[in-house]
């Protein structure tokens, strides 16, 4: 059998539909009939699928399209009973102690009854101690305390003797001379260094050597005040006479009762130029002590031209070089000495401030050579084994 292609069956269609009248047919005519060869058409192919299909008894069932599928396992679903499990839950028994029961009730149900056996101790007799270990208890006791007396007798008789009644007629007895080496330690002074002499041991207290007696200050004070000062910015002494005779090998930090001490910044340079010296921060009020004997060059009573506020200048003689020490942003009315004054190291300058341009108390300790050039003070001091360790 030969099946019609939709082109023929749209021309049948078509064919058949002008016998009736001679009018041409629409779009929506013609639409309509490719329509309905199509499902005519869809009729023959699944025609032909079933006629090739064998269906066995017992197999799977076949669908021509999903939604068949679809609509056969909602009848099966459908069909199936439902039935609903009784409930299978079993409320447990809870057991407990009977002290934690307290008195709720007369009865007690589900109690586990435990037998208590209470457990005996048996303690061994101590038989009492024997006399004759009492006795020589006490007898013992009586010799140590006989002892005892003797001997603190026998040192009260000791210390109350005069030494020429265990010593011989001539000093040490011989036999303890033998043993121990007599050694004298006697105090001598030469040239205003104070030493301590033992055996062959000398030992030389530096910083008391630079200390000046009272006659010593008067002496170089008087010559000071017979010079006429001169500048404090030329890297001359401004007390050239006086600073001649103060010569020092002696130096110390401005704190030296102090052995560690914060710095805030540091010699070199930094943001905003270069910074001659050292910024110290002991705290504001601490005193502040020059770093070697020397004559005072200049004092400013907040009128610093560098911005130091209340500052001190001193000049130093120290191994025959000159130094010059600044002591800047001291603490206003605090300063103690005046141009032309000797000062040595035991002398107070002033205290820490903040005067001048100054973001916070601290010491701006700066040295100036010969050739009035900055340099490191805390390196300068380092190499001179006076090293202010900072943090």
């Amino acid at each position: 059998m030969t099946h019609p292609t939709r082109r023929a069956l749209r021309s049948s269609a078509v064919d058949a539909a002008r016998p009736d009248s001679d009018r041409p047919v629409t779009r929506r005519e013609m639409r309509d009939l490719e329509r309905a060869s199509e499902s005519i058409a869809m009729t023959a192919n699944e025609a032909r699928a079933a006629e090739r299909v064998t269906v066995v008894q017992g197999s799977a069932p076949l669908y021509t399209s999903r939604r068949a599928m679809r609509e056969a396992a909602t009848r099966v679903a459908q069909d199936l009973s439902v039935s609903i499990a009784e409930s299978t839950y079993t409320a447990p028994i809870i057991t407990v102690d009977a002290p934690s029961l307290g008195n709720g009730g007369e009865t007690v149900p589900g109690v586990r009854a435990r037998p208590f056996t209470p457990r005996v101790v048996r303690q061994a007799p101590v038989a009492p101690p024997s006399r004759p270990a009492r006795s020589a208890r006490r007898i013992a006791q009586k010799i140590s305390a006989g002892g005892a007396l003797l001997f603190i007798g026998s040192l009260v008789v000791v210390t109350s003797l005069p030494a020429q009644a265990v010593q011989t007629a001539n000093g040490i007895d011989p036999e303890v001379a033998q043993i121990h080496d007599v050694q004298t330690i006697e105090s001598v002074t030469a040239e205003a260094t104070t030493y301590f002499a033992r055996d062959n041991v000398t030992v030389n207290d530096q910083v008391a050597a630079a200390r000046m007696s009272e006659g010593e200050r008067a002496a170089y004070q008087a010559v000071a005040d017979g010079e006429t000062p001169g500048p404090s910015y030329t890297g001359d002494p401004a007390f050239p006479q006086v600073w001649d005779m103060l010569d020092t090998g002696v130096v110390q930090t401005p704190f030296p009762n102090l052995d560690q001490v914060p710095m805030s910044s540091q010699f070199g340079y930094r943001p905003g130029g270069f910074h001659g010296g050292s910024d110290l921060t002991p705290g504001i009020g601490t005193e502040i002590r020059p770093i070697a004997n020397g004559v005072v060059s200049a004092v400013w009573q907040g009128n610093n031209p560098g911005g130091g506020g209340y500052a001190v200048f001193i000049d130093h003689k120290i191994d025959g070089e000159f130094v010059q020490s600044w002591y800047a942003h001291m603490m206003p009315g605090s300063i103690t000495v005046e141009v032309g004054q000797v000062v040595d190291i035991t002398d107070v300058l002033g205290q820490v401030g903040s005067s001048g341009r100054s973001t916070g108390p601290h010491l701006h300790l700066e040295l100036k050579n010969a050739d009035y050039v900055s340099f490191d003070p805390m390196l300068w001091l380092q190499s001179r084994e006076m090293n202010l360790e900072n943090r």
